[in-house]
């Protein structure tokens, strides 16, 4: 966590240095983000900078936490078609913060990226049974929840489609935000939304029938369609 060294600076000189680490975070994995690059940037001392924070992981944690609330406020912001969401609209609304996320926070949806491509996804274990899990375990609980309500097939291995998903939701965003071309400044700057665009939602409709059909599709229909 920051020090309150760090908290008791004028929030002019924070920001600055929250701007500099959100740039060299969305160029560059943890593992490569340079302190030097950090404060020259945000124009202060090696020094001072390890007043304000013990070590870069320090910093990163910060950061994640700003991304963290700024997805909140994406994901609330997004219409809800109604208060109980079935298994794949719950999908839907997920996959759609991360395109809109990806518009309006582009160097934080690349922090994600690169978070996710040197995660251990082999090291999550459910606390409760002791088992693997994939990622960081969201839509592991997502699809076994989606399995007792019989929104998805039992023969789904729950473990594979969790890492699946997790792959599809930092990466789809970019291409989704490509396809939606000239309306994605509207959607940044807010005098559109893309929860209500029809260009855009057409693009949600066919990525969740390709998704549904994937995950609760009888296997049995698929080797009967082939076999013919």
């Amino acid at each position: 966590m920051p020090t309150k060294t760090y908290y008791n600076l004028p929030e002019e000189k924070r920001l600055k240095v929250e701007s500099a680490a959100i740039a060299e975070f969305a160029t560059n994995p943890l593992q490569s983000a340079s302190v030097n690059a950090i404060v020259s940037e945000a124009g202060i001392a090696k020094g001072s900078f390890y007043q304000y924070f013990e070590n870069i992981d320090d910093l990163y944690v910060h950061i994640l936490g700003i991304i963290y609330k700024k997805k909140l406020e994406v994901i609330n912001s997004l219409p809800l078609d109604s208060a109980n969401l079935d298994t794949f609209r719950y999908l839907r609304r997920v996959l759609q913060a991360a395109v809109e996320f990806q518009i309006k926070y582009p160097d934080f949806a690349s922090i994600e990226r690169f978070r996710r491509m040197n995660s251990n996804h082999s090291s999550s274990v459910d606390p409760e049974t002791g088992e693997r899990i994939s990622g960081d375990g969201r839509f592991h609980a997502f699809l076994t929840q989606g399995i007792l309500h019989d929104d998805i097939a039992t023969w789904v291995d729950v473990e594979m489609a969790a890492f699946i998903l997790e792959i599809i939701e930092g990466g789809i965003a970019p291409y989704l935000v490509e396809r939606i071309g000239e309306k994605a400044p509207d959607i940044m700057s807010g005098t559109l939304s893309a929860g209500y665009d029809r260009t855009t939602q057409d693009l949600f409709d066919n990525l969740m029938d390709i998704l549904e059909a994937g995950l609760a599709r009888d296997p049995q229909i698929r080797k009967d369609f082939y076999s013919k």
